[in-house]
């Protein structure tokens, strides 16, 4: 091995030689995505949204309540969780239903698995008052790839014609 160089023949420079690193580096400015958010708007709620996300089974109860109710507006949260929960009991059914024709030759069971279409309203009225949080039309769930970004992205952080910003709490008359 030559002087000056590393283990695979790269030279080195000396380490006098080397270029001196400054003491600190300024910190970045942060960086903001989306609209700046007003102020606190009610307890719980920070930036005009709700604070934190809607358990899993309060969502489940809020969407069953607000089966037939098409007005008001639903959280990206309380609208995912009923999502999931709308298809695990979808899955579930099915692998009963089939599970049980299987076992006993009898093909009614099969059947079982349509039992989840008695959740499809409530599951329509989830996803209208998601458009609802956002400002739009209940119909806006019919435009295919458009409803999903809906969905995904967070609502308007004030009041809109559709009502108040859901706090994420349910409310004490659903109990």
């Amino acid at each position: 091995m030559q002087p000056n160089t590393d283990q695979w023949g790269q030279p080195v420079q000396p380490a006098a030689q080397q270029a001196p690193q400054p003491a600190t580096q300024p910190a970045p400015e942060p960086m903001l995505i989306g609209s700046p958010q007003p102020a606190m708007t009610a307890p719980g709620m920070a930036a005009g949204r709700p604070a934190k996300m809607m358990n899993p089974v309060d969502a489940v109860v809020s969407c069953l309540k607000h089966t037939v109710t098409f007005d008001g507006r639903a959280s990206r949260s309380e609208f995912w969780w009923f999502l999931l929960a709308f298809q695990i009991a979808n899955i579930a059914l099915t692998f009963v239903g089939v599970t049980l024709a299987l076992m006993t030759e009898v093909t009614g069971f099969v059947y079982l698995g349509y039992l989840i279409y008695l959740l499809y309203p409530a599951y329509l009225s989830a996803g209208v008052r998601r458009m609802h949080d956002h400002g739009k039309s209940g119909w806006f769930i019919l435009i295919p790839i458009y409803n999903i970004v809906l969905f995904a992205t967070e609502g308007e952080s004030m009041p809109n014609t559709y009502g108040p910003v859901p706090t994420n709490v349910l409310a004490p008359n659903l109990l």
